[in-house]
C-alpha cells in the first residue's frame, strides 16, 4: 500500500490556518481559571463555558448537514470563520458571565462548523492525497495552542490581563486565514439526504457510537479543566497555569502523529493500552503531590488520550455501512455528547466534593475502558512487528479520524 501525497496549495494552506483559527475558538479553557476568579464562577458556569463546543456538536450533529446543503460549504466555512473572531472578542470584553458564555457559545458553534467541513473538503480537493493531508492540517493547530498557552501565561505573570493578547493573537490567526484564502473557493462536494437517526437502528452504527462518547469522556473531561486544577489544586500562579496547560494539547498532537508506531507496538492491545495510560496520568494528577508530579500526569494523561478519538472513529468507519458525510455527522453527535457531559460532570463534582477530587470519574471509565477494549480472540495470536501495509493503514487511521 502506497501513501498518497498531496500538493501543498492555497486551498490546503487556507484550511491549515483556519484549524489555527479554531484553536483559538476553543482556547476557554486557558482562562478558565482568571475567569472563575474574575468573576467568581461557580463549577459549573464554569465548565459551562467550555461545554459549549460540545452542545454545537450535538446540534450539528443532528442538524447541520441540511444548513450545509441550503447554503453551500463555501460561504459555511468563511461565516463559520467569522463567527469565531466574533465569538472570542465577545468573551474578551465581557465584564459579566452572561456576556462571556455567549461569547463561548457563538465561538462554539463556529469551531463545530469547522470540524463538520473540514473532511469533506480536503477530500474532495486532494482526492487518493487526503490521508497525508488530513494529517497536515491536524497537525499545526498544536502549535497554535502552544502559542496561546504561551502568549496568555506570560501575559498573566507578567500582571498584564489575559484579554487583550488573546484577543490580538486571534485577528493575527484571522488575518492569516484571510490572506491565504483570498480568491480560494471550497469545493462543495456531493448532495446528500442528511438522514442521520435513522442509521442508529443498526448495531454497527450504535455500538461504535458509544466507543466514541467513551473515548471522548476520558481524553477531554481533563484537558479543559487543566488550567483550573493546576491553579487550584497544584499552587501554580494564573500564569503558570495556563502556560502549563498546554502541555496536554501538545502532548495529544504528539501521541496522534505516533499513532502508527502505538498501533505497531500494541496491536490489538492498543486501545486498552491508551486508555490504562490515561487513567494512569489523571490518578498521577490526584495523588500529586505538588505541582510538578500533577503536571506530569497531566502530560501523560494527554499521551494517553490521543489516540482513543482516532480508534474509535476507525471503529465507526470500519463498521457501519452508511456515506462518509453522514459518519461524520454521527461521529459529531458523539464528540458532542461526550464534550457536553464531561466538563459539566466536572464543574459539578468541583462544586460537590472539590475540584481535586472532581476527575476521579476518569480514572474509573478508564478501567471500564481498559476492560471493554481488551482482546479477548486475539491473545496469543499477535506479535509486535505491524507490517508495512498495517502501518500504513495506522497511518490512515489518524489521518482520518483526526479532526
Amino acid at each position: 500500500m502506497q501513501r498518497a501525497s498531496f500538493t501543498w496549495d492555497r486551498l490546503t494552506a487556507t484550511c491549515v490556518a483556519s484549524f489555527c483559527l479554531l484553536v483559538a475558538g476553543l482556547s476557554v479553557g486557558i482562562v478558565l481559571g482568571e475567569l472563575r476568579t474574575q468573576l467568581n464562577l461557580s463549577g459549573v458556569v464554569a465548565a459551562a463555558h467550555g461545554a459549549t463546543f460540545g452542545v454545537a456538536l450535538l446540534v450539528l450533529g443532528a442538524f447541520g448537514l441540511p444548513l450545509i446543503a441550503r447554503f453551500g460549504r463555501n460561504h459555511v466555512f468563511w461565516g463559520a470563520c467569522i463567527a469565531i473572531v466574533v465569538g472570542v472578542l465577545i468573551l474578551c470584553v465581557g465584564q459579566r458571565w452572561q456576556v462571556t458564555l455567549a461569547g463561548s457559545a457563538v465561538a462554539g458553534f463556529a469551531c463545530a462548523l469547522l470540524v463538520m467541513l473540514m473532511p469533506g473538503i480536503l477530500a474532495d480537493h486532494h482526492g487518493e492525497g487526503r490521508a497525508a493531508a488530513f494529517a497536515a492540517v491536524n497537525g499545526f493547530p498544536g502549535v497554535a495552542g502552544i502559542a496561546f498557552a504561551v502568549v496568555i501565561g506570560g501575559a498573566l505573570t507578567l500582571g498584564y490581563t489575559w484579554r487583550w493578547p488573546y484577543a490580538i493573537l486571534t485577528i493575527v490567526i484571522a488575518v492569516a486565514v484571510a490572506t491565504f484564502g483570498r480568491g480560494v473557493r471550497m469545493p462543495e462536494g456531493e448532495p446528500h439526504d442528511g438522514r442521520v437517526f435513522a442509521l442508529f437502528r443498526q448495531p454497527d452504527v450504535r455500538n461504535p457510537w458509544f466507543g466514541i462518547v467513551h473515548a471522548v469522556l476520558v481524553e477531554f473531561s481533563v484537558g479543559i479543566f487543566a488550567t483550573v486544577y493546576l491553579k487550584e489544586v497544584g499552587g501554580a500562579s494564573g500564569g503558570l497555569a495556563a502556560a502549563l496547560s498546554g502541555l496536554w494539547g501538545l502532548c495529544i498532537f504528539l501521541s496522534r502523529m505516533w499513532m502508527p508506531r502505538f498501533i505497531h507496538r500494541f496491536g490489538p492491545w492498543s486501545r486498552a493500552v491508551a486508555f490504562a495510560v490515561s487513567g494512569i496520568g489523571v490518578t498521577m494528577m490526584w495523588i500529586g503531590p505538588g505541582l510538578t508530579m500533577r503536571a506530569v500526569g497531566l502530560v501523560v494523561t494527554g499521551f494517553g488520550g490521543g489516540p482513543l478519538y482516532p480508534l474509535a472513529v476507525d471503529r465507526l468507519y470500519e463498521r457501519a455501512a452508511a456515506d462518509t458525510v453522514t459518519l461524520g455527522a454521527i461521529a459529531a453527535l458523539a464528540s458532542g455528547t461526550a464534550i457536553t457531559i464531561g466538563p459539566m460532570a466536572t464543574g459539578i463534582l468541583a462544586d460537590a466534593v472539590s475540584v481535586r477530587h472532581a476527575i476521579l470519574f476518569v480514572p474509573v471509565l478508564a478501567v471500564i475502558g481498559v476492560f471493554v477494549n481488551a482482546p479477548r480472540h486475539d491473545i496469543g495470536r499477535w506479535t509486535p512487528g505491524a507490517t508495512a501495509d498495517e502501518l500504513d493503514a495506522a497511518s490512515a487511521v489518524s489521518a482520518r479520524s483526526g479532526v
